[in-house]
């Protein structure tokens, strides 16, 4: 039964055809009846134009899918020794189509075709103003045209401060890589900086980083001439530019420094003049607008726009510039020899109010304010207020004789202490007996006992009145920045020993510009003007505009003024500014030493000052010095009186002032016997509570008292 079934199996192993449905037996055929049905099948597949069975099998195995295992054959057993080996099975490629492919290759073509002619339409049909505006904008490049700031300028013309062009030598790291030497070779980085360094006095090693470094603006140098920028231009390294701008410069170096001001690293004005007329000086920038290519260079045809900047007017101050160094150099001679803190100058015409000269010392260098201690950059002229001392004593004598009380020769018994009517007791410098004194005398002396006995019979609202109105407690009017206006108190805020300490100039400060604006009040018209410091603006075109001076305010008549220059030319001559006086002119001034107060509490020194006007007669000039906390000599009349004459004596010969001709005309010091009474219709008066005595003697060693003291001591003569 098995032998029957392995005969009909095919030599392969495969199964012979079964009869057909309905035969009802088969048997089995002969090898060789077998072997002639199979081919006699074959042949008619072949001629059918059919594969045999076997090859159309491997078809079906060669097109079957990726991945899809191959069926299972069903085993026959041993594979039969005669029959020959399978061959191996070929896997034949799958027949494309290629007329699909070159559809969606055309299809493909066609819709890259339409999206770039859709892009053309847009671009030169549509956008085109939009995109030609945002390529020029890519190119376009805005810079900054600074405007000058205007200068300072001094009286003559000599400049104080300028504005000078400086660059910054700024490179493209980008261009610099193609940097080609002399010899043509590629030297990029390393050559420019081999090239640019001697040039910008530095080394290769400092420029070399910069050079190589990420981005495309680097910046080499700055604050360079436009002599050096010029030799670097002509090196020809690519992508090596410049930014030009200004910086503050002060050829005249410390001469007024400062009252000018100075610049800060950043270009900002912090102090004097720089900064109260800033606004004016001040331009307006402009721009520039240009198309550069790839390479950061300028296109000399491309598009370009300048809007051209409005430089700033400058200022021509009053100062004299040679009145001005000599002030400051003599100012620090002083402060050396005294072992002062510092000292003040002031220089100013009379008729005019114009300042000539505004010196201090220590003094600042604008050109290296570093240099100087913080205390040293603004101006103590304008901001720094002391007490004024005995040189306040000008307003009580003012006010005395322009209210018809007393006249110069009016008689007091001075001693050196004297009790007010409130209980308040003041003294003079020093012990001395009683002496009988003119008024003009006590001026002389510039005693305190014989001041108070004459101004009590001014109100309080009159003393403060006319302090008001010599300017003290209020601003000069100059605009200077930081300036203070001093300390003066209402009459309803003073206690009962202020009340009479103001009228030598004691429970209230001033600064120098004060106290030469009440020599300058009294010893001209008795018109009270602010004093000037600029004297006119000019335009970048050079047109100058003169500044108008106020109207001012009448404080004393002229008989008041004759009479007050007759009295201060006494003090120099006969009182307590002999040091002030000069060879050939006729000179009036005032002397005064105060107490310094302490920034603790309490007085910790003397301020010396000194005012005064030459020629007496005639006054052409004003000079007011202040010389704070001398350690040697500090009375006004020893460490300030000598700075006052050497400054005045040179600025009136500096101007060609003409000496005086007539011989010094004052009033007596000392008054008729004491025995002997007054003419009862004189005002003043001497009656037993007004009995006083001498000051200071001749006043050269006049020394301050104690206006805090006890009952046994009183304000110091000044």
């Amino acid at each position: 039964m098995a032998r029957a079934q392995k005969d009909r199996r095919t030599p392969n192993g495969g199964n012979t055809r079964q009869p057909r449905s309905g035969t009802s037996s088969a048997r089995p055929q002969s090898p060789r009846t077998s072997n002639a049905g199979r081919t006699t099948n074959t042949s008619r597949a072949q001629r059918a134009g059919q594969a045999p069975r076997a090859a159309r099998r491997q078809d079906a195995g060669a097109v079957r899918e990726p991945g899809r295992a191959a069926p299972k054959r069903r085993s026959s057993g041993t594979r039969p020794p005669h029959e020959p080996p399978a061959p191996p099975r070929r896997f034949a490629p799958r027949v494309g189509e290629p007329r699909r492919r070159l559809w969606w290759m055309a299809a493909a073509c066609v819709a890259i075709l339409a999206l770039l002619v859709g892009q053309l339409v847009r671009i030169q049909g549509l956008d085109t103003m939009a995109l030609a505006q945002r390529a020029l904008e890519e190119r376009l490049r805005t810079v900054t045209l600074p405007a000058e700031r205007g200068s300072i300028l001094a009286a003559d013309g000599t400049v104080l401060a300028e504005s000078v062009d400086r660059y910054r030598i700024v490179a493209d790291p980008v261009n610099v890589a193609g940097y080609r030497g002399e010899d043509g070779e590629i030297a990029g980085a390393r050559g420019a900086a081999e090239a640019l360094a001697p040039v910008l006095e530095t080394t290769p090693e400092t420029l070399l980083p910069m050079l190589e470094r990420e981005g495309r603006y680097s910046v080499l140098a700055r604050g360079v001439t436009s002599q050096v920028w010029d030799a670097v231009r002509e090196l020809g390294v690519v992508g090596i530019t410049s930014e030009k701008y200004q910086v503050r410069s002060y050829p005249a170096g410390a001469v007024a420094g400062n009252m000018v001001g100075y610049y800060n690293q950043e270009g900002t004005p912090l102090a004097g003049l720089e900064i109260a007329y800033d606004e004016l000086l001040t331009g307006t920038d402009g721009t520039q607008q240009y198309e550069r290519a790839q390479n950061g260079q300028l296109i000399p045809l491309g598009d370009s726009n300048t809007q051209p900047p409005v430089d700033g007017a400058s200022i021509q101050t009053t100062i004299d510039p040679n009145i001005q160094l000599y002030a400051q150099q003599q100012a620090a001679a002083t402060v050396r020899e005294h072992r002062a803190e510092w000292a003040t100058v002031i220089v100013n015409e009379v008729k005019s109010g114009r300042i000539l000269a505004a010196a201090e010392a220590p003094y600042l260098d604008p050109n290296n304010p570093a240099a100087s201690p913080d205390a040293d950059l603004s101006s103590r002229i304008f901001e720094a207020s002391v007490e004024p001392g005995s040189t306040a004593k000008i307003v009580t004598a003012a006010a005395l004789l322009e209210e018809d009380l007393v006249t110069p020769l009016t008689e007091y018994d001075v001693a050196d202490r004297w009790e007010a009517p409130n209980g308040e007791r003041f003294r003079d410098s020093s012990d001395h007996p009683e002496e009988r004194l003119t008024f003009a005398g006590i001026m002389m002396d510039s005693s305190n006992t014989g001041t108070l006995q004459a101004g009590q019979q001014l109100t309080t609202q009159q003393r403060y009145d006319y302090l008001r109105a010599f300017g003290f407690g209020q601003p000069s009017g100059i605009g200077f920045p930081g300036e203070t206006a001093g300390i003066l108190h209402t009459p309803e805020e003073w206690d009962g020993r202020t009340a009479y300490a103001v009228m030598f100039g004691q429970g209230m400060t001033a600064t120098s510009l004060q106290n030469a604006n009440a020599m300058t009040t009294l010893v001209g018209d008795g018109v009270h003007r602010d004093l000037r410091l600029v004297d006119s603006e000019v335009a970048p075109d050079g047109t100058t505009t003169s500044l108008p001076r106020d109207e001012g305010t009448r404080v004393v008549g002229q008989d008041t003024v004759e009479e007050m220059r007759k009295i201060l030319e006494g003090v120099v001559e006969e009182g307590t500014g002999r040091s002030a006086r000069i060879p050939g002119y006729r000179v009036g001034g005032k002397t005064g030493t105060a107490q310094a107060p302490s920034e603790t509490g309490g007085y910790d020194g003397y301020t010396a000052t000194f005012i005064g006007a030459a020629p007496i007669d005639d006054p052409e000039i004003v000079v007011s010095v202040i010389v704070q906390r001398p350690q040697k000599n500090f009375y006004g009349g020893q460490a300030a009186a000598p700075l006052f004459q050497q400054v005045m004596a040179y600025s009136l010969r500096s101007l060609g002032i003409s000496p005086s001709e007539g011989e010094p005309d004052i009033y007596p010091r000392e008054g008729r016997s004491a025995s002997q009474e007054t003419d009862a219709e004189e005002p003043g008066g001497t009656g037993t509570e007004n009995q006083g005595g001498d000051g200071a003697g001749a006043g050269d060693t006049e020394e301050p008292g104690n206006t805090t003291s006890t009952d046994s001591t009183g304000g110091g003569g000044q």
